[in-house]
């Protein structure tokens, strides 16, 4: 079992930051930590997860619903005033709007922004009163002030999940817990939250029939963070070792950057992980 420290960062694919990242700030509060050549990081002020943006180029493709990531806010109603924002500013924002929704106690509206991703703003208001735990409790120690995102009757508090697709569910939770060591959990027949034990933020993983699967590339990847270089050699020679017994489609060689050591892998249901000993 790796053992990871932490599920530190989401990896986001769009074909320009000049199309994306107004978005991601402008509509979405989220605050740039670090700029280096074709990819931005960002993350929000009270919250620790990371999304780091790749500049892919025109030739990007579109991603699915399926494959979104969620901010969340705190109430119902300012699910309804983003909404109401992002249909007064849609033209301007070159975004495509599906109107708000409850399902699974969560209320919330989602976009597609013109880099070719879709967004959800969400609320969990309603499965907090109903005691669901777990990936619903508040994603963060205090709510930001208004003054952090004036203007739009809408604040968002933090980066709160993933989405990917997956084709065996009970395979998968499988190789979460006994190869990955995080946590699942299993609310839905047919999807699992996957998450680290002491944190809240989450990837929900769908369960999709083989004919309706959208593959995407390892750009739209999530980061493990283990705690040393002999971690992380120890995690590529267990996946390597086992990667015909879970099915693991293949797993690259570790790469070091100064001081930081990382590779990928790509699992059973053709999606896209990284190990690194940094964040970044």
């Amino acid at each position: 079992m790796i053992n990871p420290t932490g599920l530190t960062a989401g990896h986001y694919e769009r074909r320009s930051f000049d199309q994306t990242i107004p978005i991601l700030t402008g509509v979405l509060a989220m605050k740039i930590l670090s700029t280096k050549q074709g990819r931005i990081t960002l993350r929000y002020p009270n919250t620790n997860w990371l999304l780091i943006a790749h500049e892919a180029g025109a030739d990007a493709p579109d991603k699915p619903l399926r494959n979104h990531y969620g901010v969340r806010v705190a109430a119902n109603t300012e699910v309804d005033r983003a909404y109401e924002y992002l249909e007064a500013n849609k033209k301007e924002l070159g975004i495509k709007i599906i109107k708000p929704k409850e399902y699974h106690n969560a209320y919330s509206v989602h976009f597609v922004e013109p880099g070719g991703n879709f967004w959800e703003i969400e609320s969990y208001e309603n499965a907090v009163k109903a005691g669901m735990g777990k990936t619903t409790d508040p994603h963060w120690k205090e709510l930001l002030p208004e003054d952090e995102f004036p203007g739009k009757g809408y604040i968002p508090q933090s980066l709160s999940h993933g989405t990917i697709e997956m084709d065996d569910l009970e395979a998968t939770k499988q190789f979460y817990e006994s190869v990955l060591g995080l946590e699942v959990v299993h609310l839905w027949p047919t999807s699992i939250y996957l998450k680290h034990p002491d944190t809240p933020w989450y990837i929900v993983n769908l369960q999709v029939p083989p004919e309706n699967r959208k593959y995407i590339g390892r750009n739209q990847r999530f980061t493990l963070a283990v705690e040393t270089s002999d971690a992380l050699g120890r995690a590529h020679r267990e996946l390597t070792a086992s990667a015909a017994q879970w099915g693991i489609k293949k797993v690259d060689e570790i790469e070091k950057n100064g001081t930081d050591s990382s590779f990928m892998f790509c699992d059973m249901n053709s999606n896209w992980w990284e190990i690194a000993t940094s964040r970044h």
